[in-house]
């Protein structure tokens, strides 16, 4: 059986992973890898097993299947890019995986002919070694063209993606809670560590404190939904200890007490009946 050959354009953390995860399965043969770096091209490809390396300007052999994987800032100019060269053939599928563009940022495209989508893992991909091994299971949001769908969708059910469709029309707010869930909430033990040390708690032993306390809470949420699995004293009602905390991570960072308060008010909603709490009392700096 001939395999569909992919081509990667953009060889970072991602596309490199996809493309090792494919080829080792056996679904596609690795065309050409463009990159901008020629020493991270031949990195990739060496990762990958498979591949070869082209640079900017150098005209790329055809494939069926085109990956673009470049940083979300610059996928609108390669997708102009490859339009102007000429490279893709009518039907051929050229996907991203962008979490908060939609697949029509690819559109100079269609003029060849090429079917568009977006497939979105949502996974992180710091480490692509450990990203290969633990790939199955992880969701992915997925639009676009109906037929490009349709063909992607084996070749990600192989290596244990969790498919489910997104509305492109509002990929920004999928993409918001991905953020929200990862990368904002690394943010947000970072500012609880920062309050332990400024309690005078080292940071290795605050982190074995509070790890624990993060992993039950992700687990009463499961259980019980985010109403459910809140506690503290907004659930409490306690006006005063809810007060005192605003002014003491104001106090140590004023960043950190905004998003205490901003949190706060978040809670509250889902507390609406907490005895004694009002957010006019979050609201006035308490």
């Amino acid at each position: 059986m001939d395999l569909p050959t992919l081509n990667l354009v953009g060889p970072g953390r991602l596309g490199r992973s996809l493309a090792r995860l494919w080829s080792d399965a056996g679904l596609v043969r690795i065309g050409a890898v463009l990159g901008r770096d020629p020493a991270n091209t031949r990195t990739a490809c060496a990762f990958i097993g498979a591949g070869t390396p082209y640079a900017p300007g150098e005209t790329l052999p055809p494939a069926g299947l085109w990956l673009i994987a470049t940083p979300d800032d610059v996928l609108a100019d390669t997708a102009r890019s490859l339009a102007a060269a000429g490279v893709l053939r009518p039907a051929d599928i050229a996907f991203h995986c962008s979490g908060a563009l939609a697949s029509e940022v690819l559109a100079p495209l269609r003029a060849h002919g090429a079917l568009l989508a977006g497939a979105h893992p949502l996974k992180s991909f710091a480490d692509p070694a450990s990203a290969i091994t633990g790939f199955a299971g992880t969701f992915c949001g997925c639009e676009g063209d109906p037929a490009a769908l349709a063909a992607l969708g084996p070749l990600f059910d192989a290596i244990g993606a969790r498919r489910f469709r997104v509305d492109p029309a509002h990929k920004i707010l999928y993409h918001s809670a991905a953020v929200l869930a990862c990368n904002h909430l690394v943010a947000l033990m970072d500012a609880a560590l920062r309050c332990m040390e400024g309690a005078g708690v080292e940071r290795d032993t605050a982190w074995a404190a509070l790890l624990p306390l993060v992993e039950g809470t992700v687990a009463n949420i499961g259980r019980s939904g985010t109403a459910g699995a809140l506690t503290g004293p907004v659930a409490r009602g306690d006006r005063a200890t809810v007060c005192a905390e605003i002014n003491a991570t104001g106090a140590l960072d004023a960043d950190i007490g905004a998003a205490y308060r901003v949190l706060s008010l978040l809670a509250l909603r889902l507390a609406p009946a907490a005895a004694g709490l009002a957010r006019e009392d979050v609201e006035a700096a308490c």
